[in-house]
C-alpha cells in the first residue's frame, strides 16, 4: 500500500470514528465550559497543557465566567490567579504564562489575539500546538493542531513516522488535504480520550477495530 492509498484509508476511517464517538468526551466538556473568543481560547489552550481536559474544564468555567479580555485578566494579581487555577498541574508557571501572554497582547497587539502563526509564535509561551488550536478554532483556518493523542494515533496507523508532536504537526499539515484539517484534531483527541486510550484501549468497543488492525499490519 502506497502513501496515497494509506491516506485515503485513513480519511475514510476518520469519518467512521466521527460517527461513532461518545456524545460527551472530555474535549467536548472543555470546549463547552467557557465563552469562546480568540483570547479565551488561547488562555484555555495554555491552561490545558499537560493537564486532563476534565480538570481544565472546571477551572476554565470558573476563570472565564467574567474574564474575557487580557485587560480583565491582568487586573488579577499573580496570587489571585494562582488560587483560581490551583487545581491544575504547574499552576504557578501557568499563572505567570497567562499574565505574560496577556501583557504582550495588550502592549504589542492592541489587546487582540493575532491571526497568523508567525505572530502567535512570537509570543513567549505560545507553541506550535497552541497556535494551531487558536488559528483553527478562532479564525477558521485549516491547520491541524497535534497533541499527544494525535501524535500517537497517526504514528500507530503509520501515516507518519515521527518522534515528536512538533515533527508530526509539520508533516501532517503537509499530507492531509485541506477539507479534512478542520476536524482532525477534535475527532482524534476525542477518540484517544475515550476509546483508543494509551494504557487500556477499548478494542472490543472500537468502531474501527478491523481497519485499525489492517493499517497497523501493513
Amino acid at each position: 500500500m502506497n502513501l496515497n492509498e494509506r491516506l485515503d484509508k485513513f480519511l475514510n476511517l476518520l469519518e467512521k470514528i466521527k460517527k461513532n464517538l461518545p456524545k460527551n468526551p472530555p474535549l467536548k466538556q472543555l470546549q463547552q465550559s467557557y465563552t469562546k473568543n480568540p483570547y479565551t481560547t488561547l488562555m484555555v489552550t495554555l491552561l490545558s497543557l499537560r493537564t486532563k481536559d476534565e480538570r481544565t474544564a472546571k477551572v476554565a468555567a470558573k476563570l472565564f465566567k467574567k474574564i474575557t479580555t487580557p485587560q480583565q485578566l491582568l487586573q488579577l494579581s499573580q496570587e489571585e490567579l494562582e488560587e483560581i487555577i490551583r487545581p491544575l498541574g504547574f499552576y504557578k508557571q501557568k499563572a505567570r504564562t497567562l499574565r505574560e501572554v496577556s501583557k504582550v497582547l495588550v502592549e504589542k497587539f492592541n489587546s487582540q489575539v493575532p491571526n497568523t502563526k508567525e505572530e502567535l509564535l512570537s509570543i513567549k509561551g505560545v507553541g506550535e500546538k497552541t497556535a494551531n488550536v487558536v488559528l483553527n478554532s478562532s479564525f477558521n483556518q485549516e491547520v491541524i493542531a497535534v497533541d499527544v493523542h494525535v501524535h500517537r494515533l497517526v504514528n500507530m496507523w503509520k501515516i507518519v513516522d515521527t518522534k515528536t508532536p512538533l515533527q508530526t504537526s509539520h508533516l501532517l499539515n503537509q499530507l492531509i488535504p485541506s477539507p479534512h484539517k478542520k476536524e482532525l484534531n477534535t475527532i482524534l483527541v476525542a477518540f484517544g480520550q475515550t476509546i483508543c486510550t494509551p494504557k487500556k484501549p477499548k478494542c472490543l468497543e472500537c468502531p474501527i477495530e478491523n481497519e485499525c488492525k489492517s493499517l497497523r499490519s501493513l
